[in-house]
């Protein structure tokens, strides 16, 4: 309905988007590797049990394997040029015995090896045919592509087959150049970990910041912004969905959003809009299914720094000068390991905050949330706390030196048709409340982020704001900016009557959300400061005046208006819809693992 209602807001859209064919040579499934992906030459092959596959007329194929089969099917190499995207698209049907992971993946690859793997998992269990759509933007060095077909069975005694129509590969092109849009383009730039209380504007001893803060002078800064989930995938889709994480069914990073649920990318291609993304975290892969609606998309590996998505955004915005263009990216230095580029690394070593940080940490054995030191994190056998809070700034300040960077472009290239977005996926612990430098509760160093709004003439200049505020108020205010107009069914509210001098909306309180399907636990921050935890039938869990006590350091002693506010909120819970959490593969857990995710 949502998508139906954004076409139809703009009678002619300015976009047009050409889809280039490319056939694969042959019979797409002539060729056989390892589960590592790579072309080998072989008819089938398996690292461990065995593949068949049967090509039908027409190039439909039907899979089988033995139990315990770890292997992969691929097919020739095409033909592809580096900076086009790539769109690998089929349809699938599962068996009942169909128990494990199976994955179609698309390769890049060039003459230097393999440089991007975008790839979609599949439901275990038996299923009806669903379609499916791989879309990856190919690096630099790229000159071919080929799909693959993995297959992990764990279980040695079991079997399993799937059907795949035939492959559709093509290239895509879009541009929207022939009229323009509200306002032309719109940038929405996300930060991993980054907690609000580390901006130098917003009171921190360190200047972290400098061009973010140059951001608030010149737009509309949110000093009560939240994340709804101190998890980066709930969050960021909450952030491109407008809804809260609940109602998309998960509160963690495992499962993948379902395909019932628009997207900001999905909305901004129907009003006319180019619409690119340039990321960088696991949890953003084709995978997850936060890639909807994007005619270009580059998800990089976790760890990839800043510099690089500038070397390619830039670029990409002088190509697309004369677009109307939504573009997303999604920065991931912050996030643990602190490891800052050299010139970063020591750049807060020996200052006021250094000198008189004495307190000492230990490694621990789990991922997140004890009182010692991630083992992720742990870095070369420091066991100063002021050595990861003074990387962790670092890493803060190399990303702000790439947003100035970028925004030195956009103010050279027509900023006054342009709106900035600046937020975070979450905070990070640092040690508070016996946290170690981690994420995952409901305190506000987890959930208080970031909010700037910037855009000269499309918002006020030089404005903090105390308005409560949440990511599933980012999709209505772009849309109202773009020209769609206001549309229903979003769990956050239109900003834009705000950020242009209007009041704050009224609303009761901002929810965030963090546990199972059967152990949720909420956050509710209220426009006069009071937070309330409570637990899914609306108990009261604790309750903080966060503007007097901003640390949580001290609990209210008067319970009884936090329990009027848990009370009102419990009769609008709703039970989250059942989303099937997949199995994990080695993949999977090895990149959970090094974000922290897995133990």
């Amino acid at each position: 309905m949502l998508l139906a209602l954004a076409a139809f807001a703009l009678a002619q859209s300015p976009l047009v988007v050409t889809t280039t064919p490319v056939a694969f040579p042959g019979s797409p499934w002539v060729d056989a590797a390892p589960a590592d992906g790579t072309p080998d030459g072989w008819a089938v092959s398996a690292e461990q049990g065995g593949v068949s596959v049967v090509v039908e007329k027409g190039g439909a194929a039907r899979f089988k394997w033995s139990g315990g089969t770890r292997a992969s099917v691929c097919s020739q190499p095409v033909a592809v040029p580096a900076g086009q995207t790539v769109r690998l698209r089929s349809r699938v049907r599962g068996s009942a015995t169909l128990t494990d992971v199976t994955a179609l993946h698309l390769h890049l690859a060039g003459s230097t090896g393999q440089h991007h793997v975008a790839r979609r998992r599949f439901d275990t269990g038996a299923f009806d045919w669903e379609a499916v759509d791989i879309t990856a933007t190919a690096p630099a060095g790229t000159d071919q592509a080929y799909a693959c077909l993995e297959v992990q069975m764990l279980g040695a005694d079991q079997a399993g087959s799937l059907e795949l129509d035939p492959l559709q590969l093509e290239l895509v092109r879009a541009e929207s150049r022939l009229s323009r849009l509200p306002v032309r383009r719109i940038l929405l730039l996300s930060i991993e970990a980054f907690r609000w209380d580390h901006v130098r504007a917003n009171g921190y001893a360190r200047s972290t910041t400098p061009n973010l803060d140059q951001l608030m002078a010149e737009g509309v800064s949110f000093d009560r912004h939240y994340a709804p989930a101190p998890y980066t995938h709930p969050s960021l889709a909450s952030l491109v969905t407008g809804q809260l994480p609940t109602t998309l069914g998960f509160v963690d990073n495992i499962p993948s959003l379902g395909r019932s649920v628009p997207t900001l990318a999905e909305l901004l291609g129907q009003a006319g809009y180019v619409t690119a993304a340039f990321n960088v975290q696991y949890v953003l892969s084709n995978r997850y299914g936060l890639n909807r609606g994007f005619h270009y998309y580059r998800n990089h590996p976790n760890d990839t720094g800043a510099d690089v998505l500038g070397d390619e955004m830039i670029p990409f915005l002088q190509a697309h000068n004369d677009d109307n263009l939504f573009l997303w990216a999604h920065y991931f230095d912050p996030h643990g390991p602190y490891r800052p580029p050299t010139r970063y690394r020591t750049l807060f070593a020996g200052d006021p905050l250094w000198n008189a940080d004495t307190m000492q940490v230990q490694r621990g054995v789990a991922a997140e949330g004890a009182p010692t030191v991630p083992k992720y994190i742990f870095d070369n056998g420091k066991t100063e706390r002021r050595h990861y809070v003074a990387s962790y700034d670092g890493d803060i300040a190399f990303t702000d030196a790439q947003l100035g960077r970028l925004m030195s472009f956009v103010r050279a290239s027509n900023a006054d048709d342009t709106l900035v977005i600046v937020t975070a996926d979450h905070g990070e612990s640092m040690t508070d409340h016996d946290r170690y430098f981690c994420h995952g509760s409901l305190y506000d160093h987890d959930l208080h982020v970031p909010m700037v709004v910037w855009g000269p003439g499309l918002v006020q200049g030089g404005v903090r704001t105390a308005a409560i505020s949440s990511h599933v108020d980012v999709v209505p205010t772009v849309l109202d900016y773009a020209g769609v107009g206001s549309l229903p069914g979003f769990a956050g509210v239109d900003l834009r009557p705000h950020l242009v001098g209007g009041p704050a909306p009224e609303r009761p309180h901002v929810v965030s959300v963090v546990g199972r399907a059967e152990n949720l636990r909420y956050a509710l921050n209220t426009p006069e400061g009071t937070k309330v935890l409570t637990d899914a039938a609306g108990r009261l869990i604790e309750a903080f005046d966060v503007l007097r006590d901003p640390g949580e350091l001290t609990p209210l002693s008067d319970k009884k208006p936090a329990r009027a506010i848990a009370k009102v909120f419990a009769a609008t819970i709703k039970p989250p819809p059942k989303v099937k959490r997949q199995k994990l593969d080695d993949e999977d857990t090895e990149r959970l693992r090094a974000l922290g995710y897995l133990d």
